[in-house]
């Protein structure tokens, strides 16, 4: 699939996130919170909640083309600079630093290389419970960590997780063969 083929499912992929966690209710709406976000954009929320929720759908979709000089390549780092300075404004340094090395990531390996595994959105999505997990036990000089408490919030928060698979497996999905016999020329 091409660019502009992989941004529409990205897109698809960020809708059916946020429909998802509007529906089962990890995300619960209402006039209050949308008033709340429009004082204050930036303040944790419910609406932040679903739009972080569907930016990781949407960046999951992208994700397994960074590892290219590609197109999505070049407006990704232009994002990932908006959203770095954002994180800094807000005071959101432990995330911004996440944010930085999960950038980078993509840069480890040839294209076509760990980014397009099938297995890669349940181990960035166990990697993210992990660095969480260890954000709150650092505040305990690291003694408190526990691999449960990690395990508990996947369980507790896995619309997470579905985020991660579901950006992912769209643009696996939409890079494979049957995509390719059923949309001829729109290769890679």
């Amino acid at each position: 699939m091409n660019f502009p083929g992989h941004i529409r499912g990205a897109i698809v992929a960020g809708a059916a996130v946020g429909a998802l966690a509007i529906t089962s209710g990890q995300v619960e709406l209402d006039a209050q919170a949308f008033d709340e976000f429009v004082r204050n954009p930036l303040a944790e929320g419910p609406v932040r909640k679903l739009c972080g929720l569907m930016l990781l759908a949407w960046f999951m979709g992208l994700f397994p083309d960074l590892d290219t000089g590609s197109t999505p390549r070049k407006y990704y780092f232009h994002g990932i600079l908006v959203v770095l300075v954002a994180l800094y404004l807000v005071n959101e340094l432990q995330l911004l630093a996440f944010v930085a090395m999960a950038a980078l990531a993509p840069l480890l390996h040839k294209h076509r290389g760990w980014t397009h595994w099938w297995i890669t959105p349940w181990l960035l999505s166990a990697v993210f419970a992990l660095a969480l997990e260890y954000l709150r036990a650092r505040d305990s000089w690291f003694f408190g960590f526990d691999w449960r408490n990690a395990w508990e919030w996947s369980l507790e928060n896995w619309i997470y997780t579905a985020a991660f698979v579901i950006g992912h497996y769209t643009h696996l999905i939409l890079d494979s063969k049957l995509v390719k016999k059923l949309v001829p020329g729109k290769g890679d």
